[in-house]
């Protein structure tokens, strides 16, 4: 029904610090970095001045669920939305049959399909197809070398499509391609498509899988913008959200992948809801490609609108979920607008930063970044920020640094994009 409550059944995730949800959340309250040292020759024999990132290891496609055969037409970035779709769907106890003889997709039990909608964001979409596909193509000028499903394999829709095609999802099917906020606002989208009564359940979030491409081309195209840390000696400790002494980000990939449904469709089905979503605003700096706006009233206007839709106000806010990128721009700048909005107010409301550990997943930094809260809200418990030693004086938050045991009343979820794309959601209990 339109205006009905939306609530969070399912999650999902690969990740550097974990292959599905639980490992994901046990890496989180241990405060364990997903961040390596990269050794392949396109790292080492090019000079480049970063040299580590926290790439997803140990994932086998068709241990999660991936058809042998469907493989190898798909990029990574596929990979892990499926997976972390997969592991979303089960988590919510929705259950999935095979819809032909060859398993290749599947029907999702326990809602119509044409009621199943799919919002997958990503920054950056197949690149690694990209750059194996163009390199073969200019390397023998033969389109015999090209992977037939090049194409399809590369476009920043195929995930989104992808994963309704598998599950069966008939309802809207769309992807977000608004850089490192894309994951946050497929959420939001989510949200949205449910409240306004266009469907039963969404599964929603973001995904991204270059952190490791063969030429490290997506690495070295960060690194020339100058925005990533060049700790090579030390990579666990590279990630360093609002410490003094960060000197960029780390690289990270994965997915997360969300189950969100009508309340009353989860309480049919006797599902045990991890959070509510309760709210949820988006808006655009328009101020620069790559900077954000250094005043924070983006920012601020921007949570304010997030509340409001949830019938809240800056005083009811008990927890951020900061994107923390460990760059002293982004940083600074958050740190700011959060005082702007909470005043005094802002020294009693803890801030987290999963990046710390997870690195930087562009566009499935939100959703991995809204999974670890909506556990928080269920289990009572915050999880660390690591890395953060010395304070800087112009990020005056109360930066979590260890399990903090609190169950959070309303949680900001924060996602910033080059573009200046802004999005923030509100958690609630459920």
């Amino acid at each position: 029904m339109p205006g009905e409550s939306v609530v969070i059944t399912g999650i999902g995730v690969v990740s550097s610090i974990g292959l599905d949800g639980s490992s994901f959340w046990r890496s989180c309250l241990e405060g364990r970095s997903g961040a390596v040292r990269l050794d392949s020759a396109w790292i080492t024999e090019t000079g480049l001045s970063t040299q580590i990132a926290a790439p997803v290891r140990g994932f086998d496609p068709v241990a999660a669920g991936i058809p042998a055969k469907q493989v190898g037409l798909l990029d990574r970035v596929s990979w892990f939305a499926l997976a972390a779709a997969h592991q979303a769907l089960t988590d919510a106890g929705l259950g999935t049959e095979p819809a032909g003889p060859r398993g290749e997709t599947l029907v999702t039990t326990g809602v119509p399909p044409s009621r199943l909608a799919t919002i997958v964001g990503t920054g950056i979409g197949g690149i690694s197809t990209v750059e194996s596909s163009h390199a073969a193509w200019r390397g023998t000028r033969s389109k015999n070398s090209v992977k037939r499903y090049s194409l399809p394999m590369l476009i920043p829709n195929a995930p989104a499509g992808q994963v309704a095609i598998r599950f069966g999802a008939r309802g809207e099917c769309k992807a977000v391609c608004t850089a490192c906020a894309a994951g946050t606002m497929a959420i939001g989208d989510a949200w949205r498509l449910i409240r306004t009564g266009e469907a039963d359940v969404v599964l929603a979030g973001g995904t991204e899988g270059f952190a490791e491409d063969e030429d490290a081309y997506g690495l070295m195209g960060f690194e020339r913008l100058k925005t990533m840390s060049t700790r090579n000696e030390d990579p666990s400790r590279a990630s360093r959200p609002f410490d003094l002494k960060r000197d960029g980000f780390v690289l990270g990939e994965g997915a997360a992948m969300l189950v969100l449904e009508r309340a009353g469709h989860a309480r049919s089905r006797g599902a045990r809801p991890y959070a509510a979503v309760s709210g949820y605003a988006s808006n655009c700096d328009a101020t620069s490609m790559m900077q954000p706006d250094e005043t924070g009233a983006g920012i601020v206007s921007l949570i304010r609108s997030a509340l409001a839709s949830a019938g809240l106000d800056p005083s009811d806010v008990r927890h951020v979920s900061a994107h923390g990128t460990s760059t002293v721009v982004n940083d600074r700048t958050e740190a700011k607008a959060l005082r702007l909005l909470l005043g005094g107010r802002l020294d009693d409301v803890p801030v987290t930063a999963l990046k710390s550990m997870t690195g930087h997943a562009i566009g499935a930094s939100g959703p991995l970044e809204t999974a670890a809260a909506a556990l928080s809200i269920r289990e009572g418990v915050l999880a660390p920020t690591i890395n953060y030693e010395f304070p800087d004086p112009e990020c005056d938050v109360d930066v979590v640094t260890r399990p903090r045991h609190v169950r959070p009343e309303v949680v900001l979820k924060l996602s910033y994009g080059f573009g200046g794309h802004n999005a923030c959601l509100v958690l609630t209990p459920a």
